[in-house]
C-alpha cells in the first residue's frame, strides 16, 4: 500500500480531483456500485474451516506425493543422475530482474540454463514460471517484454470506487486478467500442457487468509483443455498475485485466497521427510546416487532500504516494523534452504542436493522508482541488471544474514 500511496502521491493533482470528483458522485455512485462488485462467499463457521483444514492437509500430502513420484519418473526418463529445480520469488515489479537474468542464463553457451524438472513460483514467480518452464528463447523474450510494458498495458489501475465496491483492493485488475487469461490459452497451453506430460511440473502457492496457512497448487492438475481448466488456472494465479491490501483477494473454494508471500517468498515445497521419500522411490527404480541442483531467483531484495525513523513517530515506526516482518524472513529462508540441502546431503545417503542464490542487489531499493507498484524505468534498469548478472563468471551469491547489511556502495 505504502507504494501505491507514493506512486500516486508523485502525480500532482490527483487526490484533490478525486476528491471533487468523488462528491460530485457520490450519491449515484452509492445506489449503483455498492453491492454489485463486491466480493461475497456463502456463510461458514470456525468448526466449519477446521474441518477443511484435516481435509486440506490430506489433499497437500497427496499433491506432494504425486510431486515425488513425478520426480522420480523424470529422473529415470533423463538417466543422468541428476534432477533440476528452480525456484523463483515473489517481488512484484522486481519480477523484472528474474526475468533479464532467466533471458541471459539461458544465452550461456558455457554453464547454461537447465531444462528444469520442477519449477516453483510465488507471487511474480508464478507468472514467471510457465515461461521458465518452457524456457525457448521467444518464451524468455515475451517474458521480458511482458514486463517492459507492465506499467502501461497490464499493470492494475487505480479504481477509485474502491470504497464503494468493498473489494477487499484499491485496484482494477481487468487488464491484469486479460493478461492472465492469454498467457495461458492457446499455443502457450498446448506448449505447457506437452510438458506436463513430460512430468515436468510447476508448483506455486497462494494464501489462504480464512486457515491462516499457504496452499500449494500445481499448474498441470489445473490447465486441462476445458474451458473450466483454463478458467480456474486464470483465478488461481490472480489470487497467487493478490498483493494484500491493494489486489482483490479472491474466493477459491469457499476459502478467500491472496498472494502466496505472505507465507514464504521462495516456495521450497518439499520437506525433509518428503526428500527421503523421494530416496526410497529413486532406489526401488535402481537410482542409488541422484544429485537434485536447486537454482533460486530472488525477484526482491533481501534487506528494506535504509531509512531514518523519527523516534516519536509511532506510525512511522509501525510501518518499518510491518516492512521489516516481511523482509527479515527473506535471508531466514533462504538460509533454512541451505540447511535442508546439507541435512539431504549428509543424512540421505542415495541423494545429493545443492543450493544456487541469485540475489537482487539490496541497494537496488534505493533505485529512483524501487518504491512505487510499477515503474517503466526502474524495470528495465532491473531487466538489464538480472541479463548482466546471468553473464558474469559467477552469477550465483553467498546466503545472506538478517543481521548484517550486505556490503553496498549506498547513492
Amino acid at each position: 500500500m505504502e507504494r501505491l500511496l507514493e506512486s500516486l502521491r508523485a502525480r500532482p493533482g490527483v487526490f484533490p480531483r478525486a476528491r471533487a470528483h468523488a462528491a460530485a458522485l457520490a450519491l449515484v455512485g452509492a445506489a449503483l456500485l455498492s453491492g454489485c462488485a463486491a466480493i461475497s462467499r456463502p456463510p461458514i463457521t470456525v468448526p466449519q474451516l477446521q474441518q477443511d483444514a484435516v481435509q486440506l492437509s490430506a489433499k497437500g500430502r497427496a499433491l506432494r506425493d504425486s510431486i515425488i513420484e513425478r520426480l522420480v519418473r523424470r529422473a529415470v526418463t533423463r538417466g543422468d543422475g541428476t534432477l533440476d529445480v528452480l525456484m523463483l520469488s515473489g517481488g512484484g515489479q522486481n519480477g523484472a530482474f528474474g526475468a533479464g537474468f532467466l533471458r541471459g542464463w539461458a544465452q550461456r553457451t558455457d554453464a547454461p540454463m537447465p531444462r528444469f524438472d520442477l519449477i516453483t513460483g510465488i507471487s511474480t514467480g508464478a507468472l514467471q514460471a510457465p515461461y521458465a518452464l518452457l524456457g525457448t528463447k521467444a518464451s524468455l523474450d515475451t517474458i521480458s517484454a511482458l514486463y517492459a510494458r507492465a506499467a502501461t498495458s497490464i499493470a492494475p489501475t487505480i479504481d477509485w470506487w474502491f470504497w464503494l465496491r468493498r473489494t477487499g483492493g484499491v485496484v482494477n485488475t481487468t487488464r491484469f486478467d486479460r493478461t492472465l487469461a492469454t498467457t495461458i490459452n492457446g499455443p502457450f497451453r498446448d506448449a505447457l500442457r506437452e510438458a506436463f506430460l513430460e512430468d515436468r511440473q510447476l508448483i506455486f502457492a497462494t494464501t489462504d487468509y480464512d486457515l491462516g496457512i499457504g496452499q500449494l497448487w500445481s499448474m498441470g492438475d489445473a490447465l486441462d483443455t476445458s474451458a473450466a481448466g483454463l478458467a480456474r488456472t486464470g483465478q488461481l494465479l490472480k489470487a497467487a498475485t493478490a498483493i494484500p491490501g491493494i489486489f482483490p483477494s479472491v474466493m477459491i473454494d469457499g476459502h478467500l485466497h491472496g498472494d502466496g508471500g505472505v507465507i514464504e517468498n521462495v516456495l521450497a515445497t518439499l520437506t525433509f521427510d518428503d526428500y527421503e521419500q523421494l530416496a526410497a522411490r529413486l532406489a526401488a527404480r535402481g537410482m542409488h546416487d541422484v544429485k537434485v541442483r536447486v537454482w533460486v531467483v530472488m525477484n526482491m531484495w533481501t534487506h528494506p532500504a535504509p531509512r531514518v525513523i523519527t523516534p516519536s513517530n509511532r506510525k512511522a515506526i509501525t510501518s518499518r516494523s510491518n516492512t521489516m516482518l516481511f523482509f527479515a524472513h527473506q535471508p531466514a529462508t533462504l538460509q533454512a534452504l541451505e540447511d535442508l540441502s546439507r541435512a539431504v546431503t549428509s543424512q540421505i545417503p542415495q541423494l545429493h542436493m545443492d543450493v544456487r542464490v541469485a540475489l537482487l542487489a539490496a541497494e537496488e531499493s534505493l533505485s529512483p522508482g524501487a518504491q512505487k507498484l510499477f515503474e517503466a524505468k526502474f524495470m528495465q534498469r532491473l531487466d538489464s541488471l538480472g541479463y548482466a548478472k546471468s553473464q558474469q563468471a559467477m552469477p550465483w551469491d553467498r546466503i545472506p544474514s538478517a543481521f548484517r547489511r550486505p556490503e553496498t556502495d549506498w547513492r
